[in-house]
């Protein structure tokens, strides 16, 4: 057993983290965490349950009861600002915070899954050299149509200004300073936003990862993925049965999800745009600004509109507030 190394499981949402998460948390050698960088953490601790289709399951949250501090040290803004950030950059209160729920570990081995580190790699990894980054992806597809089947209008689930339960639009309104191209584009598909963030944090688990799993070929349609992990953590045989018992399959991806023409399509004028603006090759092996300066005048075609992002922020609040209101008098 590797009992120095701390591990972080990163990966988009409904990608497999809570798959892993899972896993680790039914191992006695691992004391695991569940999304410690939610914006909401501390009142999903108190009131939110396990989802349906997170089978086996019984309780997110255990390890942060009675957790003392915790209040003090975890921040929204953590979930929700810096997205993505480079390897110098400092946020002392954010390490502060990880290292805080690593020494409340007793002496298991931590490990942390995140849905909202996967942009942030490099920083992980320079300010926690002594670990190990597992990474999770999904099909970009099947991962959108997983992350809004909860939205029961239908005009609203293409609309990339729904201010969904996996914060696409938030996400993409605090990328879109350094990414311009993600700000609100009236009667754009939503997929547009999904699937540009979906290649970027491709990119930056390409980079930075430890070990990289896929959901669908390493634990829904095949068994490698708990043979990677067991190789890579010296698991016993003991470890690997407990594992392979946790892996079901939800019947909602039991049907092959075949992506749409006019899905390949956004697919595709994302990918030329990756490639125009020299992400394809250069990130994030290489800084953002070097990118922007190497190409400066296929950059120069974007700007970035702070106006836009507050509209439509504002925007969202209406809607939910009128969502809130509408519930209120339902009772």
């Amino acid at each position: 057993m590797i009992k120095h190394k701390i591990i972080f499981i990163s990966g988009r949402f409904r990608s497999g983290t809570t798959v892993l998460w899972n896993i680790f948390n039914n191992l006695p050698q691992y004391k695991a965490w569940y999304e410690p960088l939610h914006t909401n953490l501390i009142s999903q601790i108190q009131y939110v349950k396990p989802k349906e289709d997170h089978i086996g399951v019984d309780d997110y949250w255990k390890n942060y009861r009675n957790l003392k501090n915790l209040k003090k040290l975890h921040k929204h803004q953590f979930g929700q600002n810096r997205l993505i950030m480079e390897k110098h950059e400092c946020w002392p209160e954010l390490k502060e915070y990880i290292n805080f729920l690593i020494q409340n570990s007793d002496d298991k081995i931590p490990v942390l899954q995140f849905n909202r580190m996967d942009l942030r790699l490099s920083w992980l990894k320079n300010n926690f050299p002594n670990s190990l980054i597992i990474n999770i992806q999904r099909q970009p597809y099947p991962q959108w149509i997983s992350s809004r089947k909860h939205i029961k209008d239908e005009s609203m689930i293409n609309n990339e200004s729904y201010e969904d339960a996996y914060d696409l639009m938030q996400w993409a309104i605090d990328l879109s300073e350094k990414f311009p191209m993600l700000q609100k584009s009236d009667h754009r598909n939503g997929y547009f936003r999904h699937y540009f963030i979906w290649k970027l944090s491709q990119s930056v688990a390409d980079n930075h990862s430890d070990l990289k799993l896929r959901l669908e070929d390493d634990f829904f349609d095949g068994s490698d993925g708990i043979k990677k992990l067991a190789k890579l953590l010296n698991w016993e045989s003991e470890d690997i049965q407990i594992a392979e018992n946790l892996i079901h399959k939800p019947e909602s991806v039991h049907a092959k999800t075949e992506t749409p023409d006019c899905f390949v399509e956004i697919e595709r004028k994302v990918d030329k745009i990756f490639k125009k603006l020299g992400l394809s090759k250069q990130f994030p092996s290489s800084n953002l600004e070097s990118i922007k300066q190497d190409f400066y005048k296929e950059w120069s075609e974007y700007s970035f509109d702070s106006s836009l992002c507050k509209n439509e922020l504002l925007d969202a609040i209406k809607l939910m507030n009128d969502r809130l209101t509408e519930i209120h008098n339902n009772r």
